[in-house]
Parts: C-alpha cells; structure tokens; sequence
C-alpha cells in the first residue's frame, strides 16, 4: 500500500490501538464512582478489583489465538471483528446493572482489544516499506502509550459531566470512526495462507488465564494450585505443539536470535514498568505525603515521555541499528531508576521531574525497534502472531514483577518495622518529650518505607539494563526468515 491509502490505513490502526490502551486505564479513575452506584459494599471491595483483573486477563488470554487468526484469514477481518467485540463489550458495560455483568463485560471488551494491538502491528508492517515499517511501528506503538497515558484523565474529564457509563457508552462512536476508516484502507489478506491450531490457542490462553490469575490474586490460598495448572497447561501446549503440523508459531522461530531477544526484552522490560507504575505513585503518598491524586500526577512526568519516546525511537531505528536505538533507550531509563533510587522525603523539583522522564523516555524509545526485530524475524504470514507473543511477554513481565515486588516490599517493610511499637504517652511524661519519641517513631518508619523504595527502584535499574543488553541482540529486515 502506497502514498495516501498507507496514510489513512496507519491513522485507522492508531485509531484502534489508541482506544484499546485508553480503555485499559480509564477504569482507574472511575472505579471509586462504580463502587458507590453499584452499591459494593466495603466488605466485597476486593471483588470490585476483577473490574481490573478481567480486563488484564482477557486481553492476554485472547492474544494468541486472535494473533495466529489474523495471520491466516486477514487483518483487516480480525481488526474488524476486533472491533465488534470491544463495542459489544462497551455497551454491556455501560448497562450493566451489577459487579458481575460488569466483570464479566469488561472481559469481553478485553477479548477485543486483545485482537487490536498484534493485528495493528502486523497490518502497519504491511503497509509500509523498507525502512518506513520502523517509523510506522513507532506511530502506532506511540498511539498505543498515549492511549494509556491519557485513560484516568479521560475518565476523570468524563466524571466532570457525566457518570461513569459514559465512558463506556462514548467508546461506541469511536469504534465506529475506526470501523469506517478500517473498512476502507487496511489490507483484506494477509501474508500467507495456513490454517489455525484452534486447540493449541485455546490452551495457551488457559494457561495465561491461570497464570495471570494466579499472580495477581488476592487469596494466597488460591495461588498454589492456579499456578499448578498454569504449568500443567504450559507443558501440554508445548507437547501438542512440537507435533503440530502447524503450531502457534513456527517452531524455527523459537531458536531465532531476533524473536527470542525481543520477546525476552519485553519481558524484563514488563518487570522494570510496573515498578513505576505501581511505586511511583506510592512514594508521593507515603515518602512525601501528597493526596493520591497530586502522586497519580507526578507519574504522569512519567508515561508521558513514553508514546514521545516511541516515536523517536521509529524515526532514529529507521536510520540506525534497531539493536544500538533500543539499548541506549533502556540505558537511559536504567539511569533514571538509579537517579529515583537516591529519592528522599526531601526530593523535589526539577530533579523529580527530570529523572522521571529520564526513565520513562526510554520506555518509548525501545518499543519500535523490539517489534520491528520480532516481526521481522517472524516472516511474512507470522507477524500477527509475533505481535502477540511479543506482548504477552511484556504483560506477564509486569504481572509477574508486580507479584514478587509486592511480596518482597511488604516482607521487608515488615521485618524493618518489626520492633517498633507505636508509642504511647504515659501519665507523667511531658507533651515535648513525648512528641520527641513519636517523631523518632515516626523516622523510623519512614526510613523503612524509603529503603524498600530505593531498593525496588534498584532492581527496576538492573531490569532496564538486562532489557538493554537483550536489545543488543535485536535484528532488522535482514534478520528477516521465511515462514
């Protein structure tokens, strides 16, 4: 596709990927509104949080069949079927009369936007040439970011005049603003004919589901056997498909350099996000005392740099070495965690704002020359499916990092903590010498809080540098094999 019909295709795909990630946060902000019109009660509020979980998880379980689907019948198909989903979705959750019609639209809705991102990817690959598919990778990744930069500050604009059903019912028109513009400009085949191994996606999506769920549940007396099946289900896909005929992904793939380092990059770059996106918003509120919403904004200093950094990366790693642009990226960001790591109650601006986007640009940097490497590994006919693999490493990277950071940080809060009592002012004791003795408890559990922080800004630096040193191993067009 040449000239203006690219043009228009590459605005369809951001369209769609642009929803997909503002639908995966918006629901940050409406929550609190959901709880209270829905009636939860305090002692169900854990069960309000699959409004989160169901989305997270149908977004990744759908991805490895949906990816491989697109790959055989078409992008333009899945996109728009893709779509369907998401609206249908859409529109049960914004009649939902309770938590568990919401719940379970929330996963339809996530099933569609699961479909988006892969095809997106391998259809912008399609529509650009040369050295022209990196800058498009770059575009629509960025679109993606911004998507979810921009979701609790939509969801909040729309608190502003409207209930939270609005943010639901307002993603009908924009589907259908990506449907028309899809219809006309993507592609209608894809690269190479095949046929789908229905069994293996639907066990690989089982297998996520239990993964995902087993690593981000509340109960801890559930995660045992959830991850026991987790890997029951991981090995009878791998058996299945090392006799497939035609499996999820060539089995070639696995051995080579260009997938296998990106998808391992994704990885541990999933593990170094999620330390931004769940701590920096927790060190505003316990280091330096601010509202949650004043630390909601000092992550924005953040992410923001991400879909800048995407676009920045598409455009230099169509002039330079994919594997050189994203190893500087994450150096970058692996510098500016070991900045946040020297963080205290004291730290203030410009060096708050400054280190932040410092780690976060390089976020954004690195994400055109990972996809530009795995789908030119995968070959024409696999992109979609590469796509997907790609992204469920990152999701599972940060499902994972989140799960043993929490562990980690309240065991060591814990043991930190562990001899210090709140003190109590007896009945002689003077208002200053007792003021004195609860500031020294008050330092005390500071400086524990701060130690964690600073140590899980320190493993999100050697994550960084780990995704870094993958990233050397990144390979462009001429890494390219056939399906």
């Amino acid at each position: 596709m040449r000239g203006r019909g690219a043009g228009y295709a590459l605005a369809a795909l951001c369209a769609a990927v642009f929803v997909s990630g503002l639908d995966q946060t918006v629901v940050v902000t409406v929550l609190p509104q959901v709880i209270t019109d829905l009636r939860i009660p305090i002692t169900r509020l854990d069960d309000a949080a699959w409004i989160v979980t169901a989305y997270l998880v149908g977004y990744t379980a759908a991805m490895p069949l949906l990816g491989r689907i697109a790959d055989v019948y078409g992008y333009r198909r899945v996109l728009l079927a893709s779509c369907g989903l998401f609206a249908a979705g859409s529109l049960w959750a914004a009649t939902a009369g309770d938590l568990w019609s919401l719940v379970a639209a929330r996963a339809v809705q996530a099933v569609g936007g699961g479909g988006l991102v892969p095809v997106a990817l391998a259809a912008a690959v399609a529509a650009r040439g040369g050295a022209r598919r990196v800058v498009a990778l770059g575009i629509v990744s960025g679109a993606a970011e911004a998507g979810a930069v921009l979701g609790p500050l939509y969801g909040a604009g729309v608190l502003d005049v409207a209930s939270w059903r609005w943010v639901f019912w307002l993603n009908l028109p924009l589907v259908a603003v990506v449907v028309a513009l899809a219809s006309t400009t993507t592609d209608a085949v894809a690269g190479a004919l095949g046929r789908v191994e229905w069994v293996g996606g639907a066990l690989a999506g089982l297998a996520l589901v239990s993964l995902t769920i087993g690593l981000s549940g509340k109960r801890l007396t559930d995660r045992p056997w959830l991850l026991a099946a987790a890997a029951l289900l991981a090995l009878t896909l791998a058996a299945r498909e090392a006799r497939a005929r035609q499996p999820l992904l060539p089995r070639a793939l696995f051995r080579n350099a260009g997938l296998g380092s990106a998808a391992g990059a994704n990885l541990a770059l999933g593990g170094a996000l999620i330390v931004a996106l769940a701590e920096v918003p927790l060190f505003g509120v316990v280091v330096l005392g601010r509202s949650p919403t004043a630390a909601a904004l000092m992550l924005v200093r953040f992410t923001a740099l991400i879909p800048v950094g995407a676009l920045l990366g598409g455009v230099i790693a169509s002039r330079l070495s994919p594997a050189l642009v994203g190893a500087a990226g994450m150096t970058a960001s692996a510098a500016g965690f070991l900045l946040l790591s020297r963080w205290d109650g004291h730290i203030a601006e410009p060096r708050l704002t400054v280190d932040l986007a410092l780690a976060g640009i390089g976020f954004g940097v690195v994400l055109a020359p990972l996809a530009a490497s795995a789908l030119a590994a995968a070959g024409r006919g696999n992109e979609a499916s590469a796509a997907a693999a790609l992204t469920i490493a990152r999701m599972l990277g940060m499902t994972i990092g989140l799960a043993a950071l929490t562990t980690w940080g309240l065991e060591t809060f814990g043991r930190r903590t562990a001899g210090l009592s709140l003190p109590l002012r007896a009945v002689d004791e003077s208002e200053a010498a007792y003021q004195a003795e609860l500031d020294r408890y008050r330092d005390a559990v500071h400086g524990a809080a701060v130690f964690v922080f600073d140590r899980i800004f320190v493993v999100a630096a050697i994550l960084s540098l780990l995704t870094a040193l993958m990233c050397t191993a990144l390979r462009g067009e001429r890494g390219r094999t056939g399906a």
